[in-house]
């Protein structure tokens, strides 16, 4: 937060990784290999999937913190796999991209070795290997939405993924509500429905907030640091005013010692300027790197030959 050239009065934690998010990937995760091993009752096929899932994510995540997106933390999902939600200090849609990118290459890459690997040797562990790290990552490259490749796409066009990433996280809640029910001794997949719950609440939180500011006539379209005193009060105060949580922790006229619940939040409600950085032939190169990473597996198998 700035005052024309002044130092920001209130800085965000200079790390951003908090309890509750390392918590909250620790805990997903555990169910996550728990609930993969009830199913395929086999730690090998566990750690095949956990292993697809885990750097498919990290590329993202490496990405992110590459681009200086704040607040990163990656939520599994039983049976639906994971995500990685953070907080963009620079809307450039050539990052995004990127980031995009990023989840689904490595594990495409991955699996062409493996792939060849299995034409040289004939092993099945080989093919099996291949196999998950190929179907599940060329998968996701589809250009459905919510998967990256429907994300990939929509930025591409300038399109927004927020109302379809809301769509995506209720429908992965009450799927979440519905086996804990169906399935046999499955109570914990309620941790992570409530916890996806959770995360929608605060899409809602935000949404009330903007709304609030535009009526006021402020422009959320904005950096955090380019707040002026007045300004990110005026933010902090509708948080406060929209949210029981913050109203039992927080008062809406003074400063609280300990501001990183409120900083986080109101980080979230503004939108960063947009950096349309894409011309017209990148837009062909990233149309054309989509191509080759969603064609690689069949080109690798018509190159790769048996001996």
């Amino acid at each position: 937060m700035t005052d024309e050239n002044e130092p920001a009065a209130i800085e965000p934690a200079d790390t951003p990784v908090t309890i509750t998010s390392i918590i909250r990937t620790v805990s997903s995760f555990a169910l996550y290999v728990a609930i993969d091993y009830w199913l395929f009752q086999s730690w090998l096929a566990v750690l095949l999937l956990v292993s697809v899932i885990v750097i498919h994510e990290s590329g993202h995540f490496i990405a992110m913190k590459v681009f200086g997106y704040r607040y990163i933390n990656i939520t599994f999902i039983p049976l639906l796999g994971a995500y990685v939600s953070g907080t963009a200090t620079n809307l450039s849609r050539k990052n995004k991209l990127i980031v995009l990118m990023a989840g689904p290459l490595p594990g495409v890459i991955i699996g062409c070795i493996f792939l060849y690997l299995y034409k040289q040797h004939h092993n099945h562990d080989y093919y099996m290997i291949a196999a998950t790290f190929l179907m599940l990552n060329v998968f996701n490259l589809l250009p459905i939405s919510p998967l990256d490749g429907g994300q990939y796409f929509q930025t591409l066009f300038l399109k927004t993924g927020n109302i379809l990433l809301q769509v995506f996280l209720y429908l992965s809640a009450a799927w979440l509500i519905y086996l804990s029910f169906t399935m046999h001794n499955a109570w914990w997949l309620l941790i992570i429905a409530v916890m996806i719950l959770m995360r929608i609440r605060t899409f809602h939180l935000v949404s009330r907030v903007r709304k609030q500011l535009e009526e006021e006539g402020f422009d959320y379209t904005c950096d955090y640091d380019d707040l002026t005193d007045e300004t990110y009060y005026q933010v902090r105060k509708a948080l406060i005013q929209k949210s029981a949580i913050l109203r039992r922790k927080y008062d809406t006229e003074e400063q609280s010692g300990d501001e990183q619940d409120v900083i986080r939040l109101v980080e979230k409600v503004l939108v960063p300027p947009f950096d349309d950085d894409l011309t017209p032939k990148s837009k062909i190169l990233f149309t054309l790197a989509w191509i080759v990473a969603f064609a690689l597996p069949l080109l690798c198998n018509a190159v790769f030959k048996t001996p």
